[in-house]
Order: structure tokens, then C-alpha cells, then sequence
């Protein structure tokens, strides 16, 4: 008897055992599923962040677009201006009084341009001082007047849309 009450004993402990790991296995399985789902929840989160940031860039790029569609129409307009001003420095000095009325419709026509540059985000490039950013040197002289790389005298304007350089100033610079 005792032995049956043994194999009894260690059929009970086996039994025990079968259900511990059972629970185990099911803990264990239960436990995977929850690190998978949230790896699952993870990877999803980075794939709508990512979206979000495609979408932010997309938005950018069109903003850009839009406010720099004008850029080749404006480099186009700036040879008029050019020209305008040529005229109205030429003609300024003369004594026929119908060349003076057309050099002051030229001058109105010029300011008006310059105003509706203005509106639209269009600027002249400042001059005072150098910037290799801004302006292009295409002469050094030497002077008294001026320091060492300061501006002497401006060839043809330089433009800018917003913070971008349509076209840079040409300058002369002093040497010493």
C-alpha cells in the first residue's frame, strides 16, 4: 500500500506540476502577446508620426512654391527697370521742358513699379557695405573717400524676393 500511496503522491505532484507550467505557459504566451501588441502600437505611432511630418514638409514645399512662382516673371521686369532709370538719370539734366514732363512721367511709371515690387515682397539689395551674399564686384578702384572693400559705386541694382537673391548688385569696391 504504501508504494500506491507514493505512485498516488507522485501522480498528485506531477498533476501539480502539469498545472503550474501550464499556467506558466500561458503567462508566458499571455505576456509575448502584450510585448507584441505593443511593439505593434509602437510601430504604429512612428508610422503616423512620420506622416504627419511628410505632410508638415508637403505644405512647406507649397508654400514655397507659391510665394516664389513670381521669380522668373519678376528677373524678366528688372531689365525694364533698368532701362527706366537709365532714362530718367539721362534725360534728367536737360533744359527742353518736354523732355523734363517725360522724365517726370518716367519717373512716376519707375515708382510705381518699384511700389508694386514692394507689395509682392520684392526689395533692392542694400548697399552699405560689401557682401559677397549680395553683390557682385566687378571692378576695384582705389579712393580716398571710401575704406578699404566699401561700395564706391553701383553698376545695376541688385533684387531680392522675401530672403532669396533674384539677382545680385554689381558693384565697385575700393581698393587701398
Amino acid at each position: 500500500m504504501s508504494k500506491e500511496k507514493e505512485n498516488v503522491e507522485n501522480s498528485e505532484e506531477l498533476e501539480t506540476q502539469n498545472e503550474e507550467n501550464e499556467t506558466n505557459e500561458e503567462e508566458t504566451q499571455e505576456t509575448s502577446k502584450v510585448e507584441e501588441l505593443e511593439q505593434r502600437l509602437e510601430q504604429a505611432l512612428r508610422a503616423y508620426a512620420g506622416c504627419e511630418n511628410d505632410k508638415k514638409i508637403v505644405e512647406k514645399q507649397k508654400n514655397q512654391a507659391i510665394d516664389y512662382a513670381v521669380e522668373k516673371f519678376v528677373k524678366d521686369l528688372l531689365p525694364i527697370i533698368d532701362t527706366l532709370e537709365l532714362a530718367v538719370k539721362n534725360i534728367q539734366n536737360t533744359e527742353d521742358s518736354c523732355a523734363k514732363d517725360m522724365v517726370e512721367g518716367v519717373e512716376l511709371t519707375l515708382k510705381k513699379m518699384v511700389d508694386t515690387f514692394k507689395n509682392h515682397g520684392i526689395e533692392e539689395v542694400g548697399h552699405e557695405e560689401f557682401d559677397p551674399n549680395f553683390h557682385q564686384a566687378i571692378q576695384q578702384v582705389d579712393s580716398e573717400e571710401h575704406d578699404e572693400g566699401a561700395i564706391v559705386e553701383i553698376y545695376q541694382k541688385g533684387y531680392k524676393l522675401k530672403d532669396r537673391l533674384i539677382r545680385p548688385s554689381m558693384v565697385t569696391i575700393c581698393k587701398k
